[in-house]
């Protein structure tokens, strides 16, 4: 059996509306897969942000981050000018991250971006994740996982927005292999560039510190949701939620035809063939940091 692949933002759909994740997922659809220009502006934006961390070349970020501007998708608020005019914006803060901070290595040498991570759950799950970059603190040697964002909220502070998702959270499996040691702390970092009117950006540096406890306690979550999506899977059921017919103004793609399961057709399933810089085991990963705790 090809288990099913899981990842931060499958699991927001999970946990938004089960029938949606079946719908994109597990069974046939004429439905394409959901590109935006948010999206895409995000991952050009990540890109031009680790490699600024990396070299201090600002024009290499910038022709990085436009080669990873694909597919061309704008808007009026979202286009390449404005992916640029945000990564120019970004690199005094850079600077300034810079004087405490440093791209963390790899055990070879190479700088430690754009990692990629597998962890197998069961036979029939797993999970991946893309870290931007592992940032090392000068003066404490606390490493940080860290990834580079866009977003639209028109708020002051954004901290309720990043301090507790469990996107760089589950990134940070990846720093014990990196560092080769037993770290009872580290850092959830978010380079979040905010995009207001006007081609307007403010810049926010967050680090938050999280414990081997805060690890834990995602990967308990996560084994929660494999629970629930057993369930459906054994009793045929994926549960319609009316909060994510709309979101961000934007309806669902599924809207209107997700009552129509005499159509479904169950999606051929195929190999995942990347090659992942880091493998893990969700058990392993669990008794380990209990080990950890514990002692």
């Amino acid at each position: 059996m090809i288990p099913i692949r899981l990842s931060h933002s499958t699991l927001d759909i999970v946990n938004t509306c089960e029938r949606k994740f079946q719908l994109e997922k597990l069974l046939i659809s004429d439905t394409s897969k959901e590109e935006t220009a948010d999206t895409v502006l995000g991952k050009a934006y990540g890109v031009g942000v680790a490699s600024y961390l990396v070299d201090q070349d600002k024009e290499l970020a910038l022709y990085k981050a436009w080669l990873e501007y694909w597919p061309e998708l704008e808007t009026d608020k979202k286009s390449i000018n404005h992916c640029t005019h945000a990564l120019e914006r970004s690199f005094p803060a850079l600077d300034k991250l810079l004087q405490d901070y440093e791209v963390a290595t790899l055990k070879d040498g190479k700088p430690a971006v754009e990692l990629s991570f597998r962890i197998n759950i069961n036979p029939q799950y797993y999970y991946v994740g893309y870290v931007d970059v592992v940032l090392r603190n000068k003066w404490d040697g606390v490493y940080v996982a860290t990834d580079a964002k866009t977003t639209g909220l028109n708020l002051i502070d954004l901290s309720p927005a990043y301090q507790n998702s469990g996107q760089v959270l589950s990134y940070s499996i990846v720093l014990d292999s990196i560092v080769g040691q037993e770290l009872a702390h580290y850092g959830c970092g978010y380079f979040v560039a905010q995009l207001k009117k006007d081609f307007e950006v403010v810049v926010h540096p967050l680090i938050f510190r999280k414990t081997l406890l805060d690890r834990l306690n995602w990967f308990i979550t996560l084994g929660m949701d494999i629970k629930r999506l057993e369930l459906s899977e054994e009793i045929g059921f994926y549960p319609r939620r009316g909060s994510a017919c709309l979101k961000y103004n934007r309806q669902c793609k599924f809207f209107g035809t997700c009552t129509l399961s005499s159509q479904d057709k169950p999606r051929v399933r195929e190999e995942d063939t990347i090659a992942y810089d880091f493998v893990f085991d969700l058990d392993t990963l669990i008794d380990d940091h209990l080990r950890r705790i514990n002692s």
